[in-house]
C-alpha cells in the first residue's frame, strides 16, 4: 500500500501543523471546525455505558463530519436493531488498537464473518432494505464507537489511498500499512506529540485527519 509522502518520516512536521490546524478554530474566530469534537462529544463513543451502544449524541456527533444520517436509519439504529448492534459491539474491543491485532485477531474481529462486519453490514442495512447509509457514514458511526481500531473512509482519503469501498478491503489495507515494519504508527504518535493537541486522539484518527487535510490541499 502506497502512503502518501505526507507520512513519511521528512513530513512529520507538516503533517504535525495540518493537524494542529484542524483543531484551530476557523477564520481567526472562536468558531471551531466541527470535526474536531467528533471524537470528544458527550465523552466520546467509547465511553463508559454507551460503549456498546449506539446513542443519539454518536449520531449527533457523526454530523460533525458533515454527513447527515437520515431519519430512518437513525430509528433503526437506535431503536429497531439497536440490540443487534449492541450484541457486534460487545464482541469488538474498545481499548485496542488496529496497529496491535495479530494477524489471527484481525480476521476474528475483522474479517470475513466477524462482529466487524457483522455490525457492517447491520449499519448499513444489507439485508433489511437500505437507508441511505453508505460506506462513508457506516465508517463514521464505526469509527465513533471503536476509534482505536476502525478507520474513516471518505471521499477525500479513500481515493488518496486507493482504498476499495468494501469495508474488510479497507481495513485489511490500513492494518497491513500499520504492521509492515515501515514505522507508520511511531511517526503518527509523532505527529500527535508535535502537533500539541490536547485531544487524546487515537493513532488512525491522526492518520484520518493529516490524510484529509492534505487531501483538500491537493
Amino acid at each position: 500500500m502506497t502512503i502518501p509522502n505526507i507520512l513519511d518520516e521528512d513530513h512529520i512536521d507538516a503533517a504535525a501543523k495540518l493537524l494542529r490546524a484542524y483543531y484551530d478554530d476557523l477564520f481567526a474566530s472562536v468558531m471551531p471546525r466541527t470535526g474536531s469534537r467528533f471524537d470528544s462529544w458527550a465523552g466520546g463513543g467509547d465511553a463508559a455505558g454507551v460503549a456498546n451502544r449506539v446513542v443519539a449524541d454518536d449520531l449527533v456527533a457523526v454530523s460533525f463530519l458533515s454527513v447527515k444520517i437520515p431519519a430512518r436509519a437513525a430509528v433503526g439504529i437506535l431503536e429497531t436493531h439497536a440490540p443487534e448492534i449492541s450484541k457486534n459491539l460487545k464482541h469488538l474491543p474498545y481499548n485496542v488498537d488496529l496497529a496491535d491485532l495479530t494477524p489471527a485477531e484481525f480476521d476474528k474481529y475483522l474479517g470475513a464473518g466477524s462482529p466487524g462486519m457483522c455490525l457492517w453490514h447491520v449499519l448499513r442495512a444489507t439485508t433489511t432494505g437500505r437507508w441511505g447509509i453508505g460506506e462513508t457514514k457506516a465508517s463514521k458511526i464505526m469509527a465513533r464507537k471503536r476509534p482505536q481500531l476502525i478507520p474513516i473512509y471518505d471521499s477525500i482519503v479513500g481515493p488518496l489511498m486507493g482504498l476499495p469501498k468494501n469495508s474488510v478491503g479497507q481495513w485489511k489495507k490500513w492494518h497491513t500499512a500499520l504492521t509492515d515494519g515501515t514505522g507508520l504508527t511511531h511517526r503518527l504518535q509523532e505527529i500527535r506529540r508535535l502537533s500539541g493537541i490536547s485531544d487524546p486522539i487515537s493513532d488512525i484518527r491522526v492518520m484520518d485527519i493529516v490524510l484529509w487535510m492534505y487531501g483538500k490541499e491537493t
